[in-house]
C-alpha cells in the first residue's frame, strides 16, 4: 500500500508540473475517490511541491509572475475534465497545473538538481500486482517479487531493477527500457516479454512474446526473437535458447501452464503462488517432469490432488507446511 502511494505521489508531482498524461490524471482522481483522507494527503504533496520552489528564488519569482498573468477562469474550466464529487477541488488543483506550463523549462532545470530517489514495489507471497509506469508501460509483478525504479524514470532513463518475476508490456520511447537483474540486463525498445529471476532459482529465464530484446551478460549479449525462451544457468553461466512451448505469462491470468516441468520446480512455484511451504520428503521424484495446466483460483488441495493423479504422491499437512512423499 505504501509503495503504491509513493507511485501516486510521483504522478502528483508530475501533475503539479503540468506534465501529467490523461491516464496518470485519472489515476490521481481515482486515488482521491478511494478515501476522504486522501484529500489531505494530496494537499500535503501540493505544499511539499510548492515549498520545493522556494529552494530556487529565481523560479519562485517567475512562478509569481505566471500566476498574475494567467487568471483566465474560462480557459481553465474548458481544459480540465470534471468529476462531480470533487469538482471544485479538482478545478483548484488543475489550475495550478495549467499555470505551471509557463515555467516548464525552468522546472526542467530544477529537476536536474533534485536528488535521486527510488521507489520500491513489493508483491507479497500469494499475491500479484500491476503497475503502470510514468511512461505508460505496464508491469505485472508475480508473487514474492519486487521492482525498483527512480524518480528520474522517464526523464533521464527507463531503468528498473527486478527481483522475482514480471511480465512487461513496454511502450515505445526515445530511451531504451532496461530491466536489470544483478549483473545481467534485458534491453528493450517496445515489446511484450516475461522475466523470471527469483533469488532461489537456479535458472534466469526470459521469454519474448513480441518485438525484440537483447540480453546482456558478462560474456556478451544475445538477441532474442518472438516466441523464444532464453534460460541462463546461474551456476554455470551457460545459456540455452529454445522455442517457447507454453504460455509464459499465464500466471497473470491466474494459471500455471508448463510442458515438461520438473516436480521440484513446480512445487516451488506453487509455494509462492499459495504462500505455503511445500516440500518433497524424497528426492526420488524431484526431477520427474510432466506437462500441466493449473487454475490457481482453485484451492491448493485440489491442485495437489490433480498432481497426485499424474505422479503417485501422498500429501501430509503439518501446520502451515505441506510435505509430499512418494507412495
Amino acid at each position: 500500500m505504501e509503495e503504491q502511494q509513493q507511485h501516486i505521489k510521483l504522478l502528483a508531482f508530475r501533475y503539479f508540473e503540468g506534465k501529467s498524461s490523461r491516464e496518470d490524471a485519472e489515476k490521481i482522481f481515482a486515488f482521491l475517490k478511494e478515501d476522504d483522507s486522501h484529500h489531505s494527503i494530496f494537499r500535503k504533496w501540493e505544499n511539499d511541491w510548492i515549498n520545493s520552489l522556494e529552494l530556487h528564488p529565481e523560479l519562485n519569482e517567475r512562478w509569481e509572475q505566471i500566476k498574475l498573468a494567467n487568471r483566465n477562469t474560462e480557459f481553465i474550466k474548458k481544459s480540465v475534465p470534471v468529476i462531480k464529487p470533487y469538482r471544485n477541488y479538482i478545478y483548484a488543483v488543475a489550475s495550478i497545473a495549467v499555470l505551471i506550463l509557463g515555467v516548464f523549462f525552468a522546472l526542467m532545470s530544477m529537476q536536474d538538481l533534485q536528488p535521486e530517489e527510488f521507489f520500491i514495489l513489493k508483491t507479497p507471497l500469494g499475491q500479484k500486482s500491476k503497475i503502470t509506469m510514468p511512461d505508460g508501460s505496464n508491469v505485472w509483478l508475480n508473487s514474492g517479487s519486487s521492482l525498483i525504479y527512480s524518480n528520474k524514470y522517464g526523464k533521464k532513463n527507463r531503468e528498473v531493477q527486478l527481483s522475482g518475476e514480471a511480465y512487461f508490456e513496454v511502450r515505445k520511447g526515445l530511451k531504451d527500457f532496461i530491466v536489470r537483474i544483478n549483473e545481467y540486463s534485458v534491453i528493450v525498445k517496445g515489446t511484450r516479454f516475461n522475466v523470471s529471476a527469483y533469488r532461489d532459482d537456479q535458472l534466469l529465464t526470459t521469454t519474448l512474446l513480441e518485438g525484440s530484446v537483447e540480453f546482456n551478460y558478462i560474456q556478451g549479449s544475445l538477441e532474442m526473437n518472438p516466441g523464444e525462451t532464453m534460460e541462463m544457468n546461474l551456476e554455470t553461466n551457460s545459456i540455452t535458447c529454445k522455442k517457447s512451448q507454453h504460455s509464459t505469462n499465464a500466471w497473470t491470468r491466474n494459471r500455471l501452464e508448463y510442458e515438461n516441468i520438473e516436480l521440484e520446480e513446480l512445487l516451488k512455484k506453487l509455494s509462492r503462488e499459495y504462500a505455503r511451504p511445500i516440500f518433497l520428503e524424497s528426492d526420488s521424484l524431484s526431477k520427474q517432469s510432466f506437462s500441466i495446466s493449473i487454475d490457481t483460483n482453485k484451492d491448493l488441495s485440489d491442485v495437489l490432488n490433480a498432481i497426485a493423479e499424474i505422479i503417485p504422491i501422498k500429501t501430509i499437512h503439518q501446520n502451515d507446511t505441506i510435505k509430499l512423499k512418494p507412495i
